[in-house]
Formats: structure tokens, C-alpha cells, sequence
């Protein structure tokens, strides 16, 4: 359980000091300091949050099952590591100064192509959570339609931060459209850390009332 939540206060403090900043910065409050900030934060949320995604899903499985094997989820974990990484060192250099707007622009781009790879990842914690069968509980049922949910809101979002960071780094409103994409960052990371951490609690409860 420790594990769960720790993961999860640490992607939800990312996502929404990205969704405050970026709305700061859509209301005029020096918007091109802000948004290396927020970048910072997401890059932060992504790559804390990818490696407790790959805890909680260890975490769980080696407590319900002794086929540990089923925690290796393939790229997804991995790819949102990597780019959450890059994405923090982008926003330090954007924030010092050196083509914030194209390094920033390069890091939303980033995080949208890993939002996309880790949707297999998020929507594997439903296969991983009934490795052990459990009798029928709406709990259940409505935790299993979050992480549904979330995989869809990640893809969207990260198509939709893809595509605003492109035009943000071909000129076209690009401090506008980076504050848009980094909201939608923010929000996404907030509902998939939310999502699939309401899962794994629920699953590891009723099994430990088994």
C-alpha cells in the first residue's frame, strides 16, 4: 500500500503543479518563466511515476502470485522513464535560459510520444489485477472502467501535446499553445496516477480480505 501511494503523491503533485502553472501562465502571469517550470513538473511526474509504476505493479503481483514474470510489462514503463527524464533536463536547460521555447516545445512533444507508449503499461494493471480471480464487486468493476478511461484520455492527450508542441516549435502561438499542452499534460497525468492506483488498492484489499 505504501508503495501505491507514494507513487501516486508524487505523480499528483507533478500533474498539478503543471495544471496551476499552466493556467498562471494562460492568465498572463509571466507565461515564458512558467513554462519551463511546468515542464520541469511533468518531466518530474513521468519519471518518479514511471518508476512507481513498475514498483506498484512488482509490489502487487509478488503479493498475489509467485509468477513474477508477469511484472515485466515490455517498453511502455520504460519509454515514460526515459522521456520524463529528458523532459526534466530540457526544462533546467529551457530555464536557464537557452532556447526555452524550442526545448520546451521538444519536451511537450516528448511527453505526448510517451504518454502514447505507456498506455499499454496503464491498461496491463487490469490484466496484472486479476491474476488471482476475485468474486464479483462493483468496486471492482468501477476501478477496472477508470483504467479504461485513463488509457483513452492518455492517448488523446499525448496525439493532442504531440501535435501543439509541433506547431509550437514552427512558430505558431507557441507560448499559448505549449500552456494548452502542458495543461492537457497535467490532467492526464493526474487521471492515469489517479486511475491506476484506485485499481491496485482495490484489488489488494479484497485480496487481503480473502
Amino acid at each position: 500500500m505504501q508503495v501505491v501511494t507514494a507513487g501516486s503523491i508524487v505523480e499528483g503533485i507533478g500533474g498539478l503543479t503543471a495544471v496551476v502553472l499552466s493556467i498562471l501562465g494562460l492568465g498572463g502571469m509571466r507565461p515564458l518563466s512558467l513554462i519551463p517550470i511546468a515542464v520541469i513538473a511533468v518531466g518530474a511526474a513521468l519519471l518518479f511515476g514511471g518508476g512507481a509504476l513498475a514498483a506498484r505493479y512488482s509490489k502487487f503481483v509478488a503479493y498475489v502470485s509467485d509468477r513474477t514474470e508477469a511484472a515485466e510489462f515490455g517498453g511502455g514503463v520504460g519509454s515514460e522513464f526515459l522521456v520524463g527524464a529528458s523532459g526534466v533536463v530540457l526544462g533546467v536547460l529551457a530555464l536557464l535560459g537557452i532556447a526555452p521555447i524550442v526545448l520546451s516545445a521538444v519536451a511537450v512533444i516528448g511527453f505526448g510520444a510517451g504518454l502514447l507508449l505507456s498506455t499499454g503499461a496503464t491498461s496491463a494493471v487490469n490484466a496484472i489485477s486479476d491474476i488471482t480471480p476475485m468474486p464479483y464487486d462493483r468496486h471492482i468493476r468501477y476501478a477496472r472502467e477508470a483504467v479504461q478511461g485513463a488509457v483513452g484520455v492518455q492517448a488523446l492527450v499525448g496525439i493532442a501535446s504531440a501535435i501543439l508542441g509541433i506547431l509550437a516549435l514552427l512558430a505558431i502561438s507557441p507560448v499559448t499553445l505549449l500552456l494548452v499542452a502542458l495543461l492537457c499534460l497535467g490532467g492526464g497525468v493526474l487521471i492515469a496516477a489517479s486511475a491506476v492506483s484506485s485499481r491496485l488498492l482495490v484489488s489488494l484489499r479484497h485480496y487481503h480480505h480473502r
